[in-house]
C-alpha cells in the first residue's frame, strides 16, 4: 500500500463520504488508482474517469413492506453498479408496488392506472404528478425502445422514489397518534 495523491468518494460499500490518501497504483497507468476506504477499509477502483462499485445513493427507509424494501435495494444497486437502464425500469416497477400498497390500486391494471391511483392518494408532492410522468415515460422508453439509461435519470428517480418512501411510509410510523 502507498501514498497516493487524496481522493474524495462516497463509499460504494459503506456509504460514508470519506477522503482516502492510501491505496494501490499502477506505475503504467497512473490514473487507475485504488483506494481504501477510511472507515470500513474496502477496496474502490478509479479507472477512467468511474468509480467501482459507485456511491449507494439514497439512504435505508425505515418501516418499508418487504417488497417495497426489495425493489428500492435493488434500484440502489443497480445505480451503484453503473447500470442505469434498470434504475429506470425498477423506478417504474416500484411506482406500481406502491399504488397497490397504498393508493388502493389492483395489480394487473394499466400502468397509466396506477399513476392516477398514486395522483389521487394525497401522497404525491405538488408537481410531484410531472415526476411521475417523467419516471413513466423514461420506463416506457427504456422497455419498449433501444434507449440505454443515464447515470443523471438514475439519480432523478432514486431522489424522488426516496423522498416518496420517506413521505409515505416513515413518517407516518413516526407519528402514529396523528394518522388514527
Amino acid at each position: 500500500m502507498h501514498s497516493i495523491n487524496p481522493q474524495d468518494f462516497v463509499c460504494g460499500y459503506c456509504g460514508k463520504n470519506v477522503g482516502s490518501h492510501t491505496g494501490y497504483f499502477n506505475d503504467s497507468n497512473q490514473t487507475t488508482k485504488i483506494y481504501i476506504c477510511t472507515f470500513c477499509g474496502m477496496p474502490t477502483l478509479f479507472f477512467e474517469g468511474r468509480q467501482y462499485p459507485g456511491p449507494l445513493l439514497g439512504r435505508s427507509i425505515q418501516k418499508l413492506p418487504a417488497d417495497i424494501e426489495q425493489v428500492y435495494r435493488e434500484m440502489r444497486d443497480a445505480n451503484k453498479n453503473s447500470s442505469f437502464t434498470a434504475v429506470s425500469l425498477l423506478g417504474r416497477k416500484l411506482i406500481m408496488h406502491l399504488a397497490v400498497s397504498v393508493a388502493g390500486a389492483k395489480e394487473g391494471e394499466k400502468f397509466i392506472h396506477y399513476v392516477e391511483h398514486l395522483k389521487k392518494s394525497g401522497y404525491i408532492p405538488p408537481n410531484g404528478d410531472k415526476i411521475l410522468e417523467y419516471i413513466k415515460n423514461l420506463g416506457n422508453e427504456k422497455n419498449h425502445e433501444i434507449k440505454i439509461g443515464t447515470k443523471d435519470e438514475a439519480e432523478k428517480i432514486l431522489k424522488f422514489i426516496e423522498a416518496l418512501l420517506i413521505f409515505m411510509y416513515e413518517f407516518p410510523s413516526e407519528f402514529p397518534e396523528e394518522n388514527k
